[in-house]
């Protein structure tokens, strides 16, 4: 189930990342790296996912098939059964500990780094024609309605409709052109840009305003430094975020020791879930399952974002109140198998 889940989600991320790469926005170099991060991140929730459906498939066969009955009249109590669920439960739910306390703030931490790489890496040549970008390294915004060129990124690149707008030391700059030539790294990572019947309009920090148009204008447009990423609460270390004040880092906090917590309640759910009719079918509450998980994870994602909000102080009401649940329905079962 695991395996399953992470390849559909390098598979979503990977098409995600790709349509940036085909914007001309990220390498592929990045666009594997980003991925792997954005993998490495979501294990916090796709293994208590995983455990949580493959304990529901799995011990839902043995009830199905008769197999749990068979023990019964062996002698074998269902107790003994569930110890070494209980045991990988545990050890998963130290895992997911694990990760989310030392593997996330680290992967965010790459993340970010390698993004504000991808971001300096774009190559003003190579952007994609017929659509916006923007690059908010540099606080501008580039479009390109048409590019002929013999190979992207090689050569000098016949352009038209060109529209870039740039956002600087608190005013604007405006710039089109019906076509040009932008002339590839005439400097050290710098390119020419050279516009027939430009249009330019500028307005400085002090509120003038200047309009022009020009037959001819030549601009060197600068390549995207590096921006410094700077604090992150993702990023931030666990043993750093419990020494601040912030809803934020508090939230963040919370969240990371929830997870753990999180995975171990929705392996005892899935316990009572799988307790099927024979012949019923290991899928018969597989949809429950779903259900009970999406609004759990929904249910926590609400109150992480009132712990932000300052609404209220902890997120463990989410948890505590599956347990409740699960208290109930344990109960009610026993109940049940007395009468």
């Amino acid at each position: 189930m695991l395996a399953l889940l992470i390849s559909v989600f390098i598979a979503y991320s990977l098409a995600r990342f790709l349509s940036e790469a085909n914007a001309g926005l990220l390498e592929v170099a990045a666009v594997m790296r980003l991925s792997l991060l954005k993998t490495l991140i979501a294990l916090e929730v796709l293994l208590p996912i995983s455990l949580y459906i493959g304990f529901i498939v799995g011990l839902g066969r043995l009830y199905s098939d008769w197999e749990i009955i068979a023990f019964r009249a062996s002698g074998i109590p269902e107790s003994r059964l569930m110890l070494p669920v209980l045991a990988v439960a545990i050890a998963a739910a130290i895992g997911v500990t694990l990760l989310s306390v030392y593997l996330r703030p680290w992967a965010y931490g790459q993340l970010y780094a390698v993004e504000s790489r991808a971001e300096a890496a774009t190559d003003f040549a190579t952007l994609s024609a017929g659509m916006f970008h923007t690059l908010s390294g540099e606080g501008r915004t580039v479009f390109i309605g048409t590019r002929q060129s013999a190979a992207r990124g090689q050569g000098d690149s016949r352009v038209g409709q060109l529209f870039l707008r740039s956002d600087r030391d608190g005013g604007l700059e405006v710039i089109s052109a019906p076509s040009g030539v932008i002339e590839n790294r005439m400097g050290e990572e710098r390119h020419r840009l050279r516009l027939d019947d430009a249009m330019i309009y500028k307005k400085g920090a002090s509120g003038r305003v200047l309009v022009a148009r020009l037959g001819l204008l030549e601009l060197s447009v600068p390549g995207i430094e590096a921006a410094a990423v700077g604090y992150k609460t993702k990023a931030a270390t666990t043993s750093a975020l419990s020494r601040l004040p912030g809803r934020k880092e508090q939230a963040e906090w919370q969240w990371r020791w929830s997870n753990g917590l999180s995975t171990l309640l929705l392996a005892a759910v899935a316990l009572p879930l799988s307790r099927t009719r024979p012949r019923s079918g290991r899928y018969a509450r597989i949809v429950l399952a779903v259900v009970i998980y999406a609004l759990y994870y929904n249910v926590l994602g609400v109150v992480r974002s009132s712990v932000e909000q300052g609404t209220i102080d902890f997120l463990w009401w989410a948890p505590a109140g599956l347990g409740v649940v699960l208290l109930v329905v344990m109960l009610l079962q026993r109940r049940q198998a007395g009468l």
